[in-house]
């Protein structure tokens, strides 16, 4: 006798935010970046068998913002053999018609059956997996409840695309490891924001702190133990207008110098990271965002709030993301001292402070 096993009815994934915690937008041009996931901030997926996969489309809220394009615009992949292609694209979508949200809030695709198109990059990834898994005829419903603000530099859209891939091969009992599913976020990554690095992608995926460059991702080890303060300006990040002028500024000699001194400082943030020396990583931290504001990319409540953190007794900090906006960190070696570079942030009039720890191998 023959036992067929029940199709799973439901499947679950989740993906957290990140943050780059140092090299955004030179990356663009080569140089490394380092990111560190925040497990604190995490996107919730459910799956199931669409009845109607011609239902209106909405993921705006759980995605963000479609047009942020992405700073860290490198044009790797992690992709592996086998693995699915990550289609380029030059289309950023105007970022005008999406109202800002607090939060990342709800949201629910639907993906394949007859006529199905996809339109946006949790869509595109979903619809990559299918493809990928030749699963053409099996409609999927997508809902999603995110913690993680959106247009703030936190890769509120990888991480709602991370999730929603997990939870499709949950409900079709797909194996997906993180290597592969990073490549189906950039598929989606590339589609919300044009021609992504993929830090984002690898970053929504990953366990622990990874370095970044030329699309490789590898893992970067810690020793020691500190506080990062994440705080939420309540600005939207200007990320495509920073872009530009990043990329207008990073020209000529000047350029090539400040993209030397950027790959500098992030090695010796690695160094420094690995070593336990948490006042180094401060200082390299604070000298990049000197670095950052030289490329036209903070702004007055950036600089603002990073010179408060400062006075109260941070070990460093800076901006983190695209700028013009959005958030900034702190880097605290004791919890008092978090508490303190915590209120002189809110002081400054930020709006969220979240205090996380790092904990790395012990001295």
């Amino acid at each position: 006798m023959t036992i067929v096993s029940p199709r799973r009815d439901v499947g679950h994934g989740s993906a957290h935010a990140k943050v780059i915690l140092i090299g955004e937008h030179t990356v663009v041009h080569g140089s490394p970046a380092i990111a560190l996931p925040i497990p604190a901030l995490t996107v919730h997926a459910r799956a199931t068998r669409a009845p109607d996969s011609t239902a209106p489309q909405d993921f705006t809220a759980a995605q963000g913002p479609a047009a942020a394009q992405d700073p860290h615009a490198a044009g790797g992949s992690t992709a592996a053999q086998d693995s699915p292609a990550v289609p380029d694209s030059s289309a950023v979508p105007d970022s005008s018609a999406t109202p800002l949200l607090p939060s990342g809030g709800a949201g629910v695709i639907r993906v394949g059956g007859a006529g199905f198109r996809p339109r946006t990059g949790p869509e595109f990834a979903v619809d990559a997996a299918l493809r990928h898994w030749n699963i053409t005829d099996t409609p999927i419903a997508v809902h999603t409840e995110s913690r993680i603000p959106v247009a703030r530099g936190l890769g509120s859209s990888a991480a709602s695309t991370a999730a929603a891939v997990r939870a499709t091969a949950a409900l079709l009992e797909k194996s997906l490891g993180d290597a592969d599913l990073a490549v189906l976020v950039q598929v989606g990554e590339q589609h919300s924001h044009g021609r992504a690095s993929g830090v984002d992608a690898a970053a929504a995926v990953s366990h622990g702190p990874i370095r970044f460059r030329a699309g490789v991702p590898t893992p970067i080890p810690i020793t020691g133990r500190a506080l990062l303060l994440v705080a939420d300006t309540g600005v939207s990040a200007g990320t495509r207008r920073a872009v530009g002028i990043a990329t207008a500024r990073l020209t000529g000699q000047r350029g090539l110098e400040m993209l030397r001194a950027a790959e500098g400082l992030t090695e010796d943030a690695a160094t420094q990271l690995a070593q336990g020396d948490w006042p180094g990583v401060g200082r390299s931290l604070t000298r990049f965002h000197d670095l950052l504001a030289d490329l036209g990319v903070s702004s007055d409540v950036l600089d603002r709030a990073v010179g408060a953190a400062l006075d109260a007794g941070a070990l460093g900090a800076k901006l983190t993301g695209g700028g013009l906006g959005g958030c900034l960190l702190a880097l605290a070696d004791h919890p008092d001292a978090a508490a303190r570079i915590s209120e002189r942030l809110y002081d400054s009039g930020v709006h969220q402070v979240w205090t996380l720890p790092i904990e790395g191998e012990p001295k």
